[in-house]
């Protein structure tokens, strides 16, 4: 039997088939798609997102977070939230931004905190 005329044969197709590489995007990112494992924005008065505050306001001694004015999500081993809060503090008002992360057994960790 003749294995690199059957070899030859089967990898034929295969080759034909393949796309040169590209630099542009590939259309789903084109067509905003969001890239897994991104952020995502989400609702702010969802139930996770005001847990979320609840959370980050639990660690903060001299801010208090008046309002959440965007979320946003990340799936990882657990859930990332960032906050884009509006704060009162010491030095007045500001705008800083939150990262708390919900632990797969449901306790919540601030990993991030930033004044924008």
């Amino acid at each position: 039997m003749n294995w690199k005329l059957i070899t030859a044969l089967m990898v034929c197709p295969l080759v034909t088939t393949l796309q040169p590489l590209s630099a542009e995007p590939s259309e789903p990112a084109r067509q905003g798609v969001p890239m897994p494992g991104s952020y995502q924005a989400t609702d702010v008065e969802s139930a996770m997102v005001q847990e979320a505050r609840t959370a980050i306001q639990k660690n903060l001694s001299t801010l208090r977070i008046e309002e959440v004015q965007e979320a946003y999500v990340q799936v990882v081993a657990g859930m990332n939230f960032k906050l884009i809060c509006q704060v009162s503090g010491e030095d007045g008002p500001a705008t800083w931004e939150f990262v708390v992360w919900h632990r797969l057994d449901d306790r919540w960790q601030l990993t991030g905190a930033r004044q924008m």
